[in-house]
Formats: structure tokens, sequence, C-alpha cells
């Protein structure tokens, strides 16, 4: 069976686009997600400028921050407010 070279065509286009369309939408969370994650990481670092927190920056605490942003961070300050981490 041979396909019309037309239909070949317009399928690959239409395959074509929606690949663009995809990537572009991933893309635009990945950069999003990386933006929160480098925020939250400074956040950390500036925090333990101030006595009154006390955030080990440790493995676990670079993690949280990393795949949580900002409110990762608040999270962390949760946690060591109530005494329960760090």
């Amino acid at each position: 069976m041979v396909i019309d070279p037309i239909i070949g065509f317009v399928l690959t286009a239409v395959v074509v686009i929606l690949a663009i369309f995809f990537a572009l939408k991933l893309g635009k969370k990945i950069v999003i997600l990386l933006i929160n994650s480098f925020l939250g990481l400074v956040v950390l670092v500036l925090l333990n400028f101030f006595p009154f927190v006390n955030i080990e920056i440790n493995l676990w605490s670079v993690l949280i921050t990393a795949f949580g942003g900002i409110p990762g961070i608040i999270l962390l300050v949760l946690l060591d407010v109530l005494g329960f981490a760090f």
C-alpha cells in the first residue's frame, strides 16, 4: 500500500508541529523549576546569616530546597522553629 506523498507530508508536518508545541510547553516548566530552585538555594544560604535561624546546609536541606524552592524553604524554617529538624 502506497501512501500519497501529500498525505505523508501533511502527517509529518502535524507530528512535527505537535512535537515542537509540547517541547516548548515542557521547556517553559523546566525553566520555571530551575529559577525556583535557584532562588530557594540562594535564600537558604542567606537565611543562615541570621542568628535566629539554624538550618544546616546538608544533602537533605539542599534537596528539599532544590525541589521545593521557596515553599521548601518555608517548610525548612517551620521545621526549625518547631524543633523537628536541624
